[in-house]
């Protein structure tokens, strides 16, 4: 007869915690692997907007230039209005909510669209 090690209920969870844990990291990295530009473009951010002429939304350089000055605090506002949309910013064409985009994939393309006013 083999020698079969008895798993201990305590260490049974464990090893589900670990399961769990690592079901739920690749997300994570693959959010914290793409780049704004790849996310801009995969999550269909052209349709209203350009990198430097105004479309439906106002172009990501005039974004920038706007917010140049406090980029470190507009992160967070920009990934929020990403996710739920919004009006009245820039001119009377509401921004759609785009609920195909996470919140860390907002605020990668926020930090994107910040930076190209360098």
């Amino acid at each position: 007869m083999t020698n079969i090690k008895k798993i201990s209920l305590s260490s049974c969870c464990k090893y589900l915690l670990l399961a769990a844990c690592c079901a739920i990291m690749p997300g994570a990295v693959t959010a914290a692997g793409l780049d704004g530009a790849t996310l801009v473009q995969e999550r269909n951010c052209y349709g209203c907007h350009h990198q430097t002429q105004a479309l439906i939304g106002p172009p990501y350089s005039a974004i920038a230039s706007r917010h140049a000055a406090r980029k470190d605090l507009m992160v967070d506002v920009l990934a929020r209005k990403i996710i739920d949309g919004g009006a009245g910013n820039w001119g009377v064409v509401p921004m759609v909510p785009n609920e195909q985009v996470s919140e860390d994939e907002a605020r990668i393309i926020a930090r994107w669209i910040l930076n190209l006013g360098k």
